[in-house]
């Protein structure tokens, strides 16, 4: 199966045409309009004024799919797992970008105590 592709001339991100991102999810064009709906996916204008689906957006409505299928959820359902998905994983990014804080900090603590140390031992040589 080929697919259409549109290229956005400002970033170069490939978004692909709605027919074609259902395809690509396996989904029908009913069930790519309730996510729409419940604003699970969303079209972002492309190339030319036509609105276009991400990878992301491709990726989200084959999930969507998954769970309606494997799962048996109705779309109320899959609405909440995937916004309990969606903050799970900002949460793990924030916990992430605190960890980096947190070592950049142990590192400027540890070099100031090292510091100090050099500047004790110097003292200390004076006297």
């Amino acid at each position: 199966m080929r697919y259409k592709l549109i290229v956005r001339p400002r970033d170069d991100q490939p978004y692909y045409p709605r027919l074609t991102a259902a395809q690509a999810a396996r989904i029908s064009l009913e069930l790519m309009r309730r996510a729409e709906d419940a604003y699970l996916v969303q079209a972002k204008p492309a190339f030319g004024g036509i609105q276009g689906y991400s990878l992301a957006d491709i990726d989200e409505l084959a999930r969507i799919r998954r769970l309606r299928e494997d799962l048996g959820l109705d779309m109320r359902a899959v609405e909440v797992v995937l916004r309990m998905r969606w903050r799970t994983l900002d949460l793990m990014a924030q916990l992430d970008d605190m960890e980096r804080q947190m070592r950049r900090r142990e590192q400027q603590l540890q070099q100031e105590l090292q510091q100090l140390r050099r500047r004790l031992a110097e003292e200390a040589d004076y006297q």
